[in-house]
């Protein structure tokens, strides 16, 4: 009778050793991601609040300015693709480590005060992210099936405060070393710092998504539904990358200063957080996606114009309602790549069709603001087109929240 108790008292502490790995292992996977997603914005949202330093310092005109602020949404379109395959021979972990690396090399890169080392270091750290961004949500629909909402909701939420950490605290680092080459490079440190992370998983897990499990690329183009996803996914990446690259600039054609424009721009961007949060977890209970889609794009529509054309001291009011519009429209652009995903293999490949296309598209965005802001009324021609791409992106959403499937023959039951 002692063998048998002694027996049952060891294999209930080796259950409950085994169950704490497993939850200390979760938390760490939960860790991997939100400092991934810390990384995705602030390549982007640093720029733009130094485009004016950046300008008088090295002599460039606006259309180089437009190709700067192009170029890292261009690579999220043009190397996006190429992550579903390199994860394939690599494994998720493995992959997202190197991507990491490589982000924090390219952001280094951008130490030196000459244009090449700047635009080099642009396009690198564009790759990257590109690349880490296509492989995000299918870690989160692998990881988490049952909480594919609330994941992605998080994943959204940290991805906001990345990108508004940067945007605030760009100028103030500026101010304090005097340099804001220095103050662009000095984000490769938390780049650097995921690259561990990610690294020290992939030592503890085997490799995932193998190349045999992945579908024809040409399965997925010929899906309409693929198609929704991916127009709703880049044209909200286009409204997006407007406010990113170009808030800080046209706020300052206003009238308000470098820190002032930033702390408005960093407003916008961190109040996102609470609707990244919320919505997703919404569209995956009894609210409808497609109210939600209208309510967000609404939301993000007036308060870019707010902030173009209302007095200048409600600011912070419109940038907490731009925010809040784009926070609940990228987690809604996100979640709906997992939901309409039959698996995670589908999701790969949805994910890179998605933020590919999706955001070749979208590049042409905040170069055509470039573009319209040298015109006559340097207001009017972003306006118009902020509302023009609202409208193209609601058609879309209401698609893209229809509940089907793409590819829904190899759905896993």
């Amino acid at each position: 009778m002692l063998t048998v108790r002694e027996r049952k008292t060891n294999e209930g502490q080796t259950l409950r050793g085994s169950t704490r790995a497993e939850s200390l292992l979760v938390g760490f996977v939960v860790a991997c991601v939100v400092v991934a997603a810390l990384n995705l914005r602030p390549a982007l949202t640093s720029t733009a609040t130094m485009v004016a330093e950046i300008q008088t310092s090295l002599g460039l005109g606006g259309v180089w300015i437009g190709v700067l602020t192009t170029m890292p949404v261009l690579c999220f379109g043009a190397f996006g693709p190429i992550a579903p395959f390199l994860s394939a021979k690599l494994g998720l972990e493995r992959t997202i480590a190197a991507l990491l690396m490589c982000l924090a090399a390219g952001l280094a890169l951008r130490a030196l005060p000459v244009s090449l080392a700047l635009f080099t270091g642009t396009l690198v750290a564009g790759a990257a992210i590109g690349m880490a961004g296509v492989l995000l949500p299918v870690v989160i629909r692998r990881r988490f099936p049952g909480r594919i909402g609330s994941m992605t909701g998080l994943y959204t939420m940290i991805l906001s405060i990345g990108g508004a950490s940067a945007a605030g605290l760009t100028p103030i680092i500026e101010g304090a070393w005097h340099s804001w080459t220095l103050a662009l490079a000095s984000w490769s440190a938390l780049a650097f710092a995921g690259s561990i992370m990610w690294a020290a998983l992939a030592a503890v897990e085997r490799p995932s998504i193998s190349t045999a499990s992945l579908p024809r690329f040409s399965l997925l183009v010929r899906d309409r539904l693929a198609w929704s996803v991916t127009a709703f996914m880049g044209l909200q990446a286009g409204l997006a990358f407007i406010v990113l690259g170009w808030l800080p600039t046209l706020l300052r054609d206003r009238g308000l200063d470098m820190l002032d424009a930033g702390i408005v721009t960093s407003v916008s961007i961190l109040s996102q957080t609470a609707t990244a949060l919320l919505v997703p977890s919404l569209a995956t209970r009894r609210v409808s996606a497609r109210l939600l889609v209208v309510l967000v794009l609404l939301a993000t529509c007036m308060g870019f114009l707010g902030l173009l054309y209302a007095p200048l001291a409600s600011r912070l009011l419109w940038a907490l309602v731009l925010g809040l519009g784009q926070g609940g429209l990228f987690g809604l652009a996100l979640l709906f790549v997992s939901l309409r995903s039959p698996s995670a293999e589908v999701t790969a490949m949805l994910s890179g069709m998605s933020q590919s296309f999706g955001y070749l598209g979208a590049s042409l965005c905040p170069f055509a603001v470039s573009l319209l802001r040298s015109s006559g009324d340097y207001l009017l021609g972003p306006a118009i087109m902020v509302v023009l791409i609202t409208l193209a992106c609601t058609w879309a959403g209401l698609r893209a929240a229809a509940p089907a499937y793409v590819l829904p023959h190899l759905r896993k039951d």
